[in-house]
């Protein structure tokens, strides 16, 4: 490993290289890296964009992310991660935006589909659940490995189908709320936390799968006004839509060839593996009926 990369990492089913440490990421061997870290001037303009946001531009191989106080990053060639600090954000911040929306453009200019969803392995069952944030995604993963399952990924979710559609391994940490810590029985103390300004923290997880995991069964997190949680399969073109609709950073691909390769992929993760609306009471996070609800569904051989 070069002296100028001091941080070797394994994430996302790729090798990494950091001149930066990386809050959450699991260290490896050093070898030949997959994706490059390193600081450096980043411009606060993309010439060329194609899409546009509040904190965003792109094409089909860069993207630029400029978070106030924290730092701007230029993801590029799906290979390079350059990130230039700004203000005084502690390492843990900067480190959120690698390990999130960096590495989420990243994968999309691998060609590689990266879900918005955390992904456990319960009962020997390899379970996605995928939800706009907010959703619960975090704190079911959190409950699942409390519960004795096997955490692959917490948040991006990315997609190998060099055989059956399976999650690549991503780093054994969730990202997790204080109030859903103390819904769950556990403390913030001595956690550190992903923004300065939030009351949410970086949860080290010690049962973390290390290969990949086939999956069993994708479920689309959803809550209503009723008092009790519902499943409910999702059949036909609605599965693509749920599926488009719950990947990671899709809004920085449209017009541009990363569109079209989502689409087929997100086509050949649809045709392949069963989608399940999991749709909670707005009123409450009931965790024991949620598990309970997992568990019944999740127990049927997937068709």
């Amino acid at each position: 490993m070069s002296a100028s990369y001091p941080f070797s990492y394994r994430a996302f089913g790729l090798n990494v290289l950091s001149q930066l440490a990386v809050t959450g990421f699991e260290s490896a061997k050093p070898g030949s890296a997959d994706v490059h870290i390193h600081t450096g001037e980043v411009s606060d303009t993309l010439p060329g964009a194609v899409n546009k946001g509040v904190l965003f531009q792109s094409t089909d191989s860069e993207f630029l992310l400029h978070v106030d106080n924290v730092a701007r990053y230029h993801v590029r060639n799906g290979n390079e991660i350059i990130v230039q600090p700004l203000g005084h954000a502690s390492p843990h911040e900067v480190s959120a935006f690698i390990t999130g929306t960096s590495f989420g453009a990243l994968l999309h200019q691998r060609r590689m589909l990266p879900l918005h969803a955390s992904t456990v392995v319960f009962n020997g069952r390899c379970l996605v659940f995928a939800g706009l944030s907010g959703a619960g995604k975090s704190t079911l993963a959190a409950s699942l490995v409390n519960a004795g399952g096997t955490l692959v990924a917490d948040d991006i979710s990315v997609i190998d189908f060099t055989g059956q559609p399976a999650v690549c391994p991503a780093f054994p940490t969730i990202k997790i709320w204080d109030d859903s810590l103390r819904h769950l029985g556990l403390s913030s103390k001595g956690l550190h936390a992903v923004r300065g300004e939030l009351k949410k923290y970086y949860l080290p997880v010690t049962a973390f799968s290390t290969e990949k995991a086939v999956i069993h069964l994708i479920f689309v997190l959803g809550s209503h006004n009723r008092e009790t949680a519902e499943v409910k399969d999702v059949k036909g073109v609605d599965k693509f839509r749920a599926l488009k609709k719950n990947t990671y950073l899709f809004r920085g691909i449209p017009n541009t060839g990363l569109e079209q390769n989502h689409f087929l992929l997100a086509s050949k993760l649809a045709a392949a593996v069963p989608v399940t609306m999991l749709i909670r009471p707005n009123a409450g996070f009931n965790t024991a009926a949620l598990l309970n609800l997992i568990a019944e569904n999740a127990a049927s051989p997937a068709t």
